[in-house]
């Protein structure tokens, strides 16, 4: 009995772990590169000015980032190991038009995510891989 009541408390930790916010993904990221998932192709984001990164930052349940000239932010849950849920169409400024690099970033498609080694972070969807970097502030 001891045994399965120990097995049990394990699993149970694991779902409550697998849907907490990760701590690691915590923080702004600097966009380096998009795969397309069909045809393999990398495409490395234009830089608009010498100052300027992509990036996508993390804290407790919201997520902001950018796009040329736009801002825009969605809500997330970590839905289990290495999965993410955005849990709206993402909400944008509409301050000016933003040029065609920028309806790649579609990450509210995303539905999984990795971190390596503290500082890459890979998110995940159906069309496109997304490849960050941990920004230095």
């Amino acid at each position: 009995m001891k045994i399965l009541s120990f097995i049990i408390f394990i699993g149970l930790s694991q779902i409550s772990f697998a849907t907490e916010n990760d701590s690691l993904l915590v923080g702004k990221w600097n966009l380096f590169k998009i795969i397309d998932n069909m045809t393999g192709n990398e495409t490395v984001p234009p830089k608009p000015h010498e100052d300027f990164n992509y990036s996508i930052s993390f804290q407790d349940s919201v997520v902001h980032f950018n796009l040329e000239i736009n801002k825009c932010e969605n809500s997330y849950e970590i839905t289990g190991l290495h999965q993410i849920k955005f849990l709206f169409y993402d909400e944008c400024t509409k301050i000016c038009c933003d040029r065609f690099f920028s309806s790649l970033l579609t990450y509210a498609e995303c539905t999984g995510y990795f971190i390596k080694n503290e500082t890459t972070l890979v998110l995940v969807s159906e069309d496109r891989i997304f490849y960050f970097s941990k920004a230095v502030d």
